[in-house]
C-alpha cells in the first residue's frame, strides 16, 4: 500500500520532465572530409573564434590527433571525425571555426552558422541548422540521421583539393 502511494507520487513528477516544453540549444556539427588519406587528416587542429568578429579573437584551440580527442568513422572515401572532447570541441553555432589540415598546409573556415530556435521535450533537444558559411561560401547543411557514422547530426563536408 505504501508502495503504491509512493510510486503515485513519485510518477508524475518525473513524467512532468517528458512534457514540459524548454529552448532546445545550439547542437554539434561534425567533420566529414572526402578524399582524404588517414595520414592527411591523422591531425586537425580546430581554433574557436568569437562569432561574426572576422576571426580576430581567438578563444580556444583543441588538437585531434588520436582516439582519446577525435573518433574517426570510414565510409569509402569519406572520413567523418566526431569530436571527442566533450562540449569543448563540438562545432556550433556559438561561434566561428577555423579547421587546420597540417599535412595540407589548409585552412578551412566555418562561419555564419545559423539555427532555427525551437522548443522541445525531453532532457536534451537541438536547434536545426539553416545554413553556414564554408570558406566564405553558402552552404545548405547535410543531416544525417541513418546511424552510417558514429553519430547522428549535421556534417560539414571538406573535399580534398
Amino acid at each position: 500500500m505504501i508502495k503504491r502511494f509512493i510510486y503515485l507520487l513519485v510518477l508524475p513528477v518525473l513524467l512532468s520532465g517528458c512534457l514540459i516544453k524548454h529552448p532546445c540549444v545550439n547542437g554539434p556539427m561534425d567533420m566529414a572530409f572526402i578524399g582524404f588519406s588517414p595520414a592527411d587528416i591523422d591531425t586537425i587542429i580546430v581554433r574557436t573564434y568569437r562569432p561574426n568578429d572576422n576571426y580576430s579573437h581567438l578563444i580556444d584551440t583543441l588538437i585531434i590527433h588520436d582516439h582519446a580527442t577525435g573518433i574517426y568513422t570510414v565510409s569509402h572515401d569519406t572520413t567523418v571525425v566526431f569530436i571527442n572532447a566533450g562540449n569543448h570541441g563540438w562545432l556550433t553555432a556559438d561561434y566561428d571555426w577555423q579547421i587546420y589540415i597540417p599535412a595540407k598546409k589548409r585552412t578551412i573556415s566555418l562561419s555564419g552558422i545559423t539555427t532555427e530556435p525551437i522548443d522541445g521535450r525531453g532532457r536534451v533537444c537541438f536547434n536545426p541548422i539553416t545554413s553556414f558559411k564554408l570558406d566564405g561560401q553558402p552552404t545548405t547543411p547535410h543531416l544525417v540521421e541513418n546511424g552510417q557514422f558514429y553519430a547522428s547530426g549535421y556534417l560539414v563536408y571538406i573535399k580534398n583539393d
